[in-house]
C-alpha cells in the first residue's frame, strides 16, 4: 500500500535509509519501493513509499527521527479534478474506518518551495467537500508548479 512519507527537511541523504533500516527492524526484508509525487523536487520533504501494512507505517513513524509523519495515500493528481476522481475511486473499505462519527479529523495544507496564503489554504480545504469528512487526518501537498 502506498503512503505519503513527510520528512523533516534535514539530513537529506539519510532520510530514505533511515526508513529502510526501520522497516527491516520491523520485519520488512525486501527493499522498499519509493517514488516522488508528481512535480516534486528530489529534496522535497514529500516522498511516496510502498509499505506492507499500516502497522509497519505506524511503527516506522513512531521510531524515526527524520519522519514527521506517514499517511495512507488515498489519491493523487495534477489537478483538483484528478485528485477528486482518485479519492472517489479509492476502495471504500479502506476509507470506511476513518469516516465514522467516532473519529476526528484535521486537514493540513502543506507545501514545499512556495507559500500558500491562508485564503488559498481555506479554498483548497473547501474544495475537498466531496469527502464525507469524519477522517482522522488528511494531508494535501503542493509544490512549485503543481495544482
Amino acid at each position: 500500500m502506498w503512503y505519503l512519507c513527510v520528512f523533516y527537511h534535514r539530513l537529506l541523504s539519510y532520510r530514505r535509509a533511515e526508513v529502510e533500516s526501520l522497516a527491516e527492524m520491523f520485519g520488512v526484508f525486501s527493499s522498499l519501493e519509493w517514488r516522488l509525487p508528481e512535480n516534486q523536487h528530489p529534496d522535497s520533504p514529500f516522498h511516496l513509499v510502498n509499505l506492507p501494512s499500516e502497522d509497519i507505517a505506524r511503527n516506522i513513524a513512531n521510531r524515526s527521527i527524520l519522519v514527521k509523519g506517514i499517511y495512507e495515500l488515498w489519491g493523487e493528481g495534477s489537478s483538483f479534478e484528478q485528485l477528486e476522481e482518485a479519492i472517489k475511486s479509492y476502495p471504500e473499505d479502506r476509507k470506511l474506518p476513518y469516516l465514522t462519527c467516532e473519529t476526528t479529523f484535521k486537514v493540513t495544507v502543506d507545501s514545499f518551495g512556495k507559500a500558500i496564503s491562508f485564503q488559498e489554504q481555506n479554498d483548497r480545504i473547501k474544495s475537498l467537500a466531496y469527502i464525507p469528512f469524519k477522517v482522522s487526518l488528511f494531508f494535501l501537498l503542493s509544490s512549485f508548479d503543481s495544482i
